[in-house]
């Protein structure tokens, strides 16, 4: 059986499809999209004016800047620690509200020191909770 190629919030899987890659998206989401900060993260994101245009789920960005960590190995690891937490978590932005208006996200890991994984989970959780409230209030 082949794996079905559409995105839902119901698996916890991350495919490709939800990978962002596009470097106009990202310049329009750094230029002129909104901001989060729950730390050990910034989390950068746009709203879709167009519901039915929105990719769902968000396409979503992971960053950890090369002057904090010269070590490739630690970037890796932080940035695989944060779409672990991502992938596991990301039912929440979905939760109540289908019409989820998110079409891009970036995680800008800002911490100088390695976080353990339950930390950073926990972290992850709150964002994406603080994020939904954000993208809910505007909607009203």
């Amino acid at each position: 059986m082949k794996p079905s190629s559409t995105p839902t919030f119901d698996n916890a899987t991350f495919p490709k499809c939800e990978h962002l890659k596009s470097k106009s998206s990202i310049d329009k989401m750094f230029a002129k999209g909104k901001s989060v900060f729950v730390f050990p993260c910034k989390v950068y994101y746009t709203l879709s004016d167009d519901i039915e245009q929105a990719s769902v789920p968000p396409q979503v960005l992971f960053s950890v800047s090369k002057r904090g960590f010269k070590n490739a190995t630690d970037r890796n690891r932080i940035k695989r620690q944060l779409r672990e937490s991502y992938r596991l978590n990301k039912s929440i932005l979905m939760a109540e509200n289908p019409n989820a208006r998110v079409e891009s996200i970036a995680f800008v890991y800002v911490s100088r020191k390695k976080e353990p994984y339950a930390f950073i989970e926990r972290k992850m959780k709150a964002v994406l909770y603080r994020l939904k409230e954000q993208y809910t209030d505007s909607e009203a």
